[in-house]
């Protein structure tokens, strides 16, 4: 079974299926944007492979907070 990791972009660190990302970068989220990933999460989703949609809307709404508040670092090579 391959590893689960963290959704923060550029983020490699293995987390267990059910969570959305380690502990760092939860909490880096704003309380509402958390409140609606638990809120959508369905338990045995990780399992069955089939978020519900609200969920794939939660985790959109936090990649795009996180792209916007904390943009990936551009080299400068």
């Amino acid at each position: 079974m391959a590893e689960h990791h963290c959704h923060w972009p550029g983020c490699d660190k293995a987390v267990p299926p059910r969570l959305w990302g380690c502990k760092s970068h939860w909490f880096k989220l704003p309380a509402a944007i958390r409140a609606g990933i638990l809120a959508a999460y369905v338990p045995g989703q990780e399992i069955t492979k089939t978020p519900s949609p609200e969920y794939v809307q939660a985790a959109r709404v936090a990649r795009d907070w996180i792209l916007e508040n904390h943009p990936p670092q551009r080299s400068l090579l």
